[in-house]
């Protein structure tokens, strides 16, 4: 029985719940996926959006207003509190908002935009205190104009500066704006992507789970169906399902029992055949002695001394070839002298009307196989043959290797088969005849020892003559041989 490899099972609850978990592990990481996507965008957008809105604290008016409260202090007549009439409340406001953008903005030009503005807010500090101490209304007037609200004054600088800085955020926020909608489309896209690649692997896997429990569900019914076929010789079924390995280990187990069972049955046909055989050796010999011991007389009455001597020759090696010790296997080499002692025994008796050939190759001579199959195939070769037609007989034996098997022929020119004799033995009717152990018993010890297909195969045409096949497993034969294995 072929020896089952171990691997990791699973019941069939066991491969859908990882089914589920699959599933569970794949949609969580889209999940995952877009939510990190959506957070980190969303958490883009809110800090640009924050810092245009504090941008928009900044007074609008900022430089107007400036401008227009220093000129009315630098034309109101100077007192020693005049530094404490600056309009410096505006200045800190603008400052305190300028200090939140530095914190907030995340545009590289706008920071430093951010801290230009704060060192001109500092300057234009520094300015509006020395207007403030200034006493000449003429040079207040001409660094009111120069530093402060002129062209090239602070509060102008400072104006085209937020203005650059809000143009930048906007142009941030429109393209964050691009960009969540090119992450919405590759958000969807990527979607639509991972639920094909989803369904995909869901239909992937499940077709393999299902293929996992069809296709061994199919091995075992083709293993049934063997076993309904007397083949009982079957590979264990490759599964990881714990369920149908247990089915396959009680089919193996009574398969196995099966087997034993009919082992047994073959041994006792076995015994059935070997004892008939021996029966009709028994009923078989004593009568061809009689007859080759009945023509020795006639010789020796002829005092044909030579054929005498040839004669016993033959018929001892044929005796003792016969008996091999028991054995129901031998050696080609011992079947072909076998028959070549019985053909010699014959010729000499009918040495009129017999001539034999034996040709068959040295490197198959030492092949074992089953004892007498050839000369019973001579026997009815000779007599239902040679000595049913007119004129002298020949008898050859040849031999040949087909693949893995070897072909025996015994061919004669002898009267021949009509076609409802050859078709019935060829359908497997073989007639017994007193003469020999007959083709039957050949062809049925043949198939005790080898199976099907090997044994017998016919040829023949009436008046032409008949040519017997037999048809050996070369390895087969000699495995049985080599285990001692008894018909």
């Amino acid at each position: 029985m072929p020896t089952r490899q171990t691997a990791p099972t699973r019941t069939v609850r066991q491969q859908i719940r990882r089914l589920l978990v699959i599933l569970s592990a794949f949609m969580a990481a889209i999940i995952a996926v877009a939510t990190l996507m959506l957070f980190s965008i969303n958490r883009q957008y809110t800090g640009v959006l924050a810092c245009a809105n504090t941008a928009a604290d900044f007074n609008k008016e900022f430089k107007n207003t400036l401008d227009l409260e220093m000129y009315n202090h630098v034309i109101r007549p100077r007192t020693e509190h005049s530094a404490d009439d600056l309009p410096m409340e505006e200045l800190d406001n603008a400052e305190q908002v300028l200090g939140r953008l530095a914190q907030e903005t995340t545009l590289s030009d706008n920071r430093w935009r951010v801290r230009s503005m704060l060192d001109m807010c500092r300057n234009l500090r520094m300015y509006m205190i020395e207007i403030a101490h200034t006493d000449s209304y003429d040079l207040r007037m001409e660094l009111l104009e120069r530093n402060i609200r002129g062209e090239t004054g602070l509060t102008k600088l400072i104006e085209n500066y937020m203005h650059d800085f809000l143009g930048d955020e906007v142009r941030e926020l429109a393209r964050l704006r691009d960009v969540i909608g090119q992450q919405a489309t590759l958000l969807i896209f990527f979607s639509v992507l991972a639920m094909a690649a989803l369904f995909l692997t869901l239909l992937t896997y499940s077709l393999r789970v299902s293929h996992s429990i069809t296709g061994p569900i199919q091995a075992l019914t083709q293993k049934a169906e063997r076993f309904g076929a007397d083949d009982f010789a079957s590979a264990p079924v490759e599964t990881n399902i714990t369920e149908l390995q247990t089915l396959d280990r009680n089919f193996d187990k009574m398969a196995g029992r099966i087997t034993s069972l009919m082992e047994k049955q073959r041994q006792d046909q076995q015994s059935l055949h070997r004892a008939e055989l021996e029966l009709l050796q028994a009923q078989i010999n004593p009568h061809f002695l009689y007859n080759t011991l009945d023509s020795i007389a006639i010789l020796a009455e002829s005092q044909r001394e030579e054929d005498v001597i040839d004669m016993v020759t033959s018929l001892s090696t044929f005796f003792r070839n016969s008996l091999n010790r028991g054995e129901d296997v031998i050696s080609l080499r011992a079947e072909l002298i076998q028959a070549k002692s019985y053909l010699e025994i014959q010729q000499i008796r009918y040495s009129d009307i017999l001539t034999y050939e034996i040709s068959v190759p040295e490197e198959l001579q030492d092949t074992p196989v089953p004892k007498l199959i050839l000369q019973p195939l001579i026997e009815n070769a000779l007599y239902h043959g040679i000595k049913n037609r007119r004129g002298r007989g020949a008898i050859r034996i040849t031999g040949f290797s087909q693949g893995e098997d070897i072909c025996l022929q015994v061919t004669d020119n002898g009267a021949g088969m009509t076609a409802e004799q050859l078709s019935r033995l060829q359908s497997g009717k073989y007639e017994e005849h007193h003469s020999g152990l007959g083709l039957k018993n050949v062809h049925q010890r043949i198939r005790l020892y080898c199976g099907e297909p090997y044994g017998l195969s016919f040829e023949s045409a009436q008046g032409l003559g008949t040519t017997v096949t037999v048809l050996l497993p070369r390895r087969g034969v000699d495995q049985l041989y080599r285990e001692g294995a008894e018909p």
